[in-house]
């Protein structure tokens, strides 16, 4: 089976959750296309496009996507070097960051390597756990916590950087930002099928994509002119068809 890009494996997931939430999804042989992003053909020859945007809190470039990209590049950086040149046991690492800002490839690296060696000089026994606060020395303050568990065996490391984030729930806004986007590219949409639909996702497992609208949110009118709107909430499975202004009498 050839590789896919990350890209194109959310939107089969997004695809797939609407599928299964979706009460009326069309039947029918399913393409991805680009322009929009899948094309569904039903028996009868009509075809439905499905275009997905996504959707997160904050669209500036300190955006918390551009910080969410610099701690997954620092942790799995570190467990690299740890694994591949520290030839450190594995564990069950957590990192706690203090960064609200994006760095260079270059400033992660150096970041990342001062990380695996504070988890590979400082491993518990077998059984145990360790919480390394930051107090100066080797581990950078970027990470102020980090807990190493080897409570348990193990047979291959596990790093994460858990944390805790605002939730928005007024999105209104936030949504016809994107619906407005998407309505400039309609027309060339609707070259490839004979009508489509827009689903809006929430990637809300990330803190950057942590949307769940309130019932005022989802019950508002957005100008969109596409067939049908969908809202899904992709963490919590929920999805929801918005108000369309355009089919409003």
């Amino acid at each position: 089976m050839p590789e896919i890009d990350v890209k194109t494996g959310n939107e089969w997931q997004y695809l797939h959750s609407f599928q299964r939430l979706c009460h009326d999804f069309p039947g029918g042989q399913i393409r991805k296309h680009e322009g929009p992003d899948f094309l569904i053909t039903s028996n009868t020859g009509n075809t439905i496009g499905l275009e997905i945007g996504r959707v997160y809190k904050d669209y500036g470039k300190t955006s918390e996507q551009s910080v969410e990209a610099t701690k997954e590049a620092i942790t799995v950086g570190a467990r690299a070097y740890c694994e591949n040149v520290l030839k450190s046991p594995p564990a069950f690492v957590s990192l706690y960051f203090t960064l609200s800002r994006h760095m260079r490839p270059r400033a992660c690296e150096a970041i990342a390597h001062r990380v695996a060696r504070t988890v590979h000089e400082n491993k518990p026994p077998v059984g145990e756990s360790v919480k390394l606060e930051y107090s100066g020395g080797l581990q950078p303050i970027e990470v102020d916590l980090i807990i190493i568990g080897r409570d348990y065996p193990r047979a291959t490391s596990t790093w994460i950087w858990p944390e805790y984030a605002s939730i928005q729930t007024d999105a209104i806004s936030t949504l016809e930002h994107r619906i407005d986007e998407k309505n400039r590219k309609l027309p060339s949409y609707l070259r490839h099928c004979d009508e489509c639909w827009l689903l809006i996702v929430a990637p809300s497992f990330k803190s950057s994509g942590n949307i769940h609208p309130d019932e005022y949110s989802i019950s508002h009118a957005y100008p969109s002119s596409f067939s049908r709107t969908y809202f899904l909430d992709f963490g919590l499975a929920n999805l929801f068809l918005l108000r369309n202004q355009n089919t409003m009498h």
